[in-house]
């Protein structure tokens, strides 16, 4: 059977009557031709696809599969608890099940002497928890063994629709995971707001990431002027994120914050401005991409005039990272109690 035949096959087949019929044993019903070419079309996928090579790597077949058919991509996925790239070991610790709930323990270990395991790993959105039902599910770190160097963390699933969520097999995998990571909160006393000038220069960026804030409006971006970076910057308070300018614009507090290389590294923060009684000044953003769609600028409109700069500190929040890592981990395990 041709390849596009075959998928073509298994995208007739019913998730809920596959899931049904892991659960109706004993019984024979007559099928229809077209579910007979969708069960052949199972069968010699599953002669045609190594189970190896499933196992080992997040192999594309599996995904495409899974695109058509989640319910079939995880009755063909082999179990596997624990595997290991790139010199660092993911493994299934437990798991708890109840009625629709989930909740399972995995564990990241460099084998190597490289420390890129810590406190602070992330794995930085590039998880994915393949089931075989609609459900919500999320993945968060819960703790770091400094003795071990083991960090582990915790998948919470619940099924929707208050069905039971045992028997049925998981795929978790990631691709990449930052480590070594470094926050910084703090007063900026390098940054002097009374010397703060109107804006000789402004200019309109091309590429609009978003923004956000109370004022925030998005269609209104194209009507704002933003700060032109200085070369070099005014200051960096923290490797990886530079303060390029500051100014007034049309009566209003710019600051323009440059976030290098946040695709790989995810760096980001926010300033914050404060008046004397502690009060918070009003203030919405708007990001765009630098040349090269690497690195990210932020420019910050607060609703702070020059009369009023003068009561004013500044106060930053930014997290960084040095550490990047790249391999592909997963492991898959039915849903069912174990220590």
């Amino acid at each position: 059977m041709k390849t596009d035949k075959l998928i073509d096959a298994i995208g007739q087949i019913d998730d809920n009557k596959i899931r049904n019929a892991k659960v109706t044993p004993g019984k024979i019903k007559r099928i229809s031709f077209r579910r007979a070419v969708a069960m052949v079309a199972a069968i010699i996928l599953c002669i045609t696809i190594s189970v190896p090579v499933l196992a080992a790597t997040v192999d594309p077949i599996y995904l495409m599969v899974y695109r058509i058919s989640p319910t079939l991509a995880q009755m063909l996925k082999p179990v596997q608890l624990s595997c290991e790239d790139n010199g660092i070991r993911m493994e299934v610790l437990s798991a708890a099940v109840y009625e629709n709930e989930a909740a399972i323990y995995i564990s990241l270990q460099d084998l190597t002497d490289q420390n890129r395991i810590d406190e602070t790993t992330d794995l930085f959105d590039s998880y994915h928890i393949n089931r075989a039902f609609d459900s919500s599910a999320s993945c968060n770190r819960v703790s770091f063994d400094e003795e071990t160097g083991i960090a582990t963390f915790l998948i919470n699933i619940s099924q929707w629709n208050d069905q039971e969520i045992g028997g049925d097999k998981i795929t978790f995998y990631f691709t990449e995971f930052l480590g070594n990571k470094s926050k910084f909160e703090g007063e900026l006393t390098e940054l002097d707001l009374n010397s703060v000038a109107e804006a000789k220069k402004t200019q309109m960026p091309e590429s609009f990431r978003g923004g956000g804030g109370k004022e925030f409006d998005y269609e209104s971006r194209f009507d704002l002027k933003y700060l032109v970076p200085v070369d070099g910057g005014i200051l960096s308070p923290v490797d990886g994120v530079t303060v390029t300018n500051v100014g007034f614009v049309d009566g209003k507090l710019h600051v323009q914050l440059y976030f290098e290389n946040i695709l790989s590294y995810d760096n980001h923060g926010y300033i914050r401005m404060y008046d004397e009684e502690g009060n918070q000044a009003e203030s919405y953003h708007f990001s765009f991409w630098d040349d090269k769609k690497v690195g990210s600028y932020e420019e910050i409109i607060y609703d702070i005039s020059p009369e009023d700069i003068e009561n004013y500190k500044a106060f930053g929040y930014f997290v960084t990272c040095k550490s990047l890592t790249k391999g592909h981990w997963q492991v898959t395990f039915p849903l069912e109690n174990m220590n």
